[in-house]
């Protein structure tokens, strides 16, 4: 089957208009053949060209490449794969940027640009893809005879881009310089602005990417513009006259009567031109300036004072005005005066008057003068006395009442006058003796004579003291009169007929001294003569010491041997009197077991033996005594059984036996078992001390090594179910040594332990 196409239709098929005229023109068989061949050639043509669109359908027409390469006739996939390869290569190789006259090499790679295939591949085939197929067939001739050539599709990594482009920014990118004064040349001085550079990263960017879109190499110039200062010299040219007048000239500061000068130098430092042209002055360097000159102005407030001097004699001590310079006002104040360029300013100081006058103080000191000046007289029936400056200015005291007419109150210290007084009275006062008896062959006789007690009533003296001291008048010292008060004793010489002795044994004890020394035996018998019979009264205290009387050699005792400390440390030596311990502890045993409360008792620093294991003695149950003529250790009980005690000692040559006598109040005593802990070992060493009471050439054992340790136990007295007292015994004794005394008096010298 066969068509006829008209001519109009072929050309259009061939792709150009063709005019025909309106009716066709005769036309001879040669033309018509001619026309014919025209036509098979058109024809033919057109075959062929739609046969080679039809042959490159899926790959890149001939002639085409990208970025250099050559993609005519590959398929995409190929395509992709040559430009990847070059591309890699390409982007690996130095680019040179050209900043500022140097070079600087980075590669496409480093400065982040990354090839596109895909994209660029696409790009490839479309051309010659659009159009009429003259348009095409145009497109296609050209691609074969003179080739196309197109971009490559890259993408760039902006941050990767910027980071690698800063090595070369350096030394080409520079800040513009603003105008400004310089203040500190001691001569202002306006310093004129200067342009900078900035750098057009992405124009410089884009021309990188461009070179890469035809993978060129040649060099990359970096694109700068110029950047103006943003204060220029003709912006603060006017400024310059008024900070030469601000800082012309020294700052006067002043304060009171000081006067502080500030170079100009200085202020140079504080002054500045702003950006506006606007002359500025520096608050923070202000206030440090403002808060060095402080320390020497600022002081707290002080109110006066009255004391006492070195001399000893009341002093005023003037009061001091407080100040406090404030800072904030005062640097207001001197901003105001710099820009002004004034020559002076006043620091703004805050004042606070004291409370109390220097004036006041004065007075107070001279009115307290005269006062310590007279002193206080002091009498009474029998005796006269007086409180003198020196009394009187130690107990003074001085009471500060702000705001009050009279801010100074002097007065006297109660418990101060009180102590002197005691003092006065020490010397005044005779105690009270109560009549003393004494069972001498079995009848109460009178041993010691009641005497009358004398004593100053200090409290009442105290109280006339003070309202004396307030009503003192100028020049009249007030005289004290004190009281002087009668004691009565409560038992006199006339009693001894009136008291009735019961004849119970409430309780005794026994300690053995049969192996005693010749010495020592004289000293426990006479002690015991001396202390038995002694008679206790209803709620009186039996006291060893004042029973006793003197231990010395007139009053027949004999050097024995006791224990003395020597060296910070205890030890057995010769002393007058040595063995009187052992009276004074077999009577606490007899006081202990009849439950009597005792008032003082001492312990010997170390065990012994015979004491605490006779038959009334426990470990711990013994009283160590010292008399002396100023002081004792003393052996204390208190009689509570309400009926009149007497106290009882026997020596029969080998143990010494006490007892207390009266009327039995009928307790029960009741003694805990000794707990005895924190045993300590002995020194087993024998030690040799120096003793010049013994002849040269005798030695003689005073110590045998004996443990120490810790005991204790407790007495209970009731009456009934009723706990009368609780008594605890608690002793720590050290661990005793082996000593013996080497004598070192002379040879042919009697020994006082023979």
């Amino acid at each position: 089957m066969s068509a006829t196409v008209p001519v109009e239709g072929a050309a259009r098929a061939l792709g150009r208009p063709v005019r025909l005229p309106l009716a066709p023109p005769a036309v001879g068989p040669l033309l018509v053949r001619a026309l014919l061949v025209l036509v098979s050639f058109v024809v033919a043509g057109a075959a062929g060209l739609a046969l080679y669109a039809q042959a490159l359908a899926d790959r890149v027409f001939e002639g085409v490449s990208a970025g250099g390469v050559p993609v005519g006739g590959l398929s995409v996939a190929e395509a992709e794969a040559v430009l990847e390869e070059a591309f890699v290569a390409y982007a690996g190789a130095p680019l040179t940027i050209e900043a500022n006259g140097a070079a600087f090499a980075l590669s496409p790679a480093a400065a982040g640009l990354s090839l596109d295939a895909e994209a660029t591949v696409s790009r490839a085939m479309a051309w010659g893809r659009t159009g009429s197929i003259w348009e095409r067939s145009q497109a296609w001739a050209r691609g074969l005879t003179r080739g196309i050539a197109v971009p490559l599709v890259v993408d760039l990594d902006p941050a990767r881009a910027d980071s690698a482009l800063r090595p070369a920014v350096v030394g080409v990118a520079v800040a513009p310089v603003d105008a400004w004064v310089r203040m500190d040349g001691g001569e202002p001085e306006l310093v004129p602005d200067r342009s900078g550079v900035a750098i057009d990263a992405a124009a410089t960017l884009a021309a990188i990417a461009d070179r890469a879109a035809v993978r060129s190499l040649e060099p990359v110039p970096l694109v700068t513009r110029p950047v103006p200062a943003a204060i220029s010299a003709d912006d603060l040219a006017g400024s310059v006259p008024s900070a030469r007048a601000a800082v012309d000239a020294p700052l006067l500061l002043r304060a009171d009567d000081a006067v502080w000068h500030v170079p100009a130098a200085d202020l140079a430092r504080v002054v500045s031109v702003d950006r506006t042209g606007t002359l500025a002055v520096d608050r923070e360097a202000l206030g440090g300036l403002v808060g060095t000159l402080a320390v020497d102005i600022d002081r707290e407030v002080a109110d006066a004072d009255v004391v006492v001097g070195d001399d000893g004699r009341l002093t005023a001590v003037a009061s001091v005005e407080g100040a406090a310079v404030d800072v904030a006002a005062s640097v207001d104040r001197l901003a105001a005066a710099l820009l002004a360029g004034d020559a002076a300013a006043d620091l703004v100081v805050a004042r606070t008057a004291p409370a109390i006058t220097t004036a006041a103080a004065e007075a107070a000191a001279v009115d307290g003068e005269r006062r310590l000046e007279a002193g206080m007289p002091l009498r009474w029936d029998g005796g006269r006395a007086a409180l003198d400056r020196g009394d009187l200015l130690r107990a003074l005291t001085i009471r500060v009442r702000p705001g009050e007419p009279e801010p100074f109150v002097l007065g006297l210290d109660r418990d101060l006058i009180g102590e002197r007084l005691d003092e006065i009275a020490a010397e005044v006062d005779e105690p009270v003796r109560d009549a003393r008896f004494r069972v001498v062959a079995g009848k109460v006789t009178l041993a010691a004579e009641a005497r009358e007690g004398r004593a100053l009533e200090t409290g009442r003296g105290v109280e006339g003291v003070l309202a004396a001291w307030e009503s003192a008048k100028p020049g009249a010292p007030s005289e004290v009169e004190l009281t002087v008060e009668t004691i009565a004793p409560r038992w006199t010489g006339t009693d001894a007929a009136k008291i009735k002795l019961g004849d119970d044994v409430i309780a005794e004890g026994g300690t053995y001294y049969g192996d005693s020394s010749g010495p020592r035996r004289q000293n426990v018998e006479l002690a015991s003569s001396r202390l038995t019979g002694w008679l206790v009264p209803p709620g009186g205290v039996f006291s060893y010491a004042e029973n006793i009387g003197p231990i010395d050699l007139a009053s027949g005792y004999e050097t024995g041997y006791g224990i003395v400390e020597q060296d910070g440390r205890f030890i057995t030596a010769p002393v007058i009197g040595g063995g009187i311990c052992q009276v004074s502890t077999t009577i606490f045993h007899a006081a202990f077991w009849a439950g009597l409360p005792i008032e003082e008792r001492y312990q010997h620093p170390y065990y012994l033996r015979t004491y605490g294991e006779a038959v009334s003695g426990l470990p711990g149950l013994d009283a160590m005594v010292n008399i002396e003529l100023d002081w004792a250790l003393d052996l204390k009980f208190r009689n509570t059984t309400g009926n009149w005690l007497a106290v009882e000692l026997v020596a029969d040559g080998e143990n010494l036996w006490s007892r207390i006598l009266g009327t039995d109040p009928g307790w029960e005593v009741e003694v805990s078992e000794p707990v005895v802990s924190d045993r300590v070992a002995p020194d087993p060493k024998m030690y040799v001390t120096d003793s010049p009471e013994l002849p040269r050439g005798q030695d003689l054992v005073v110590e045998t090594a004996s443990e120490g340790f810790d005991v204790s136990f407790t007495r209970t007295v009731r009456a009934g179910t009723k706990t009368l007292d609780t008594y605890t015994v608690s002793a720590s004794f050290t661990a005793a040594r082996n000593l013996t005394l080497r004598g070192t008096g002379p040879a042919d010298m009697a020994s006082p332990f023979a």
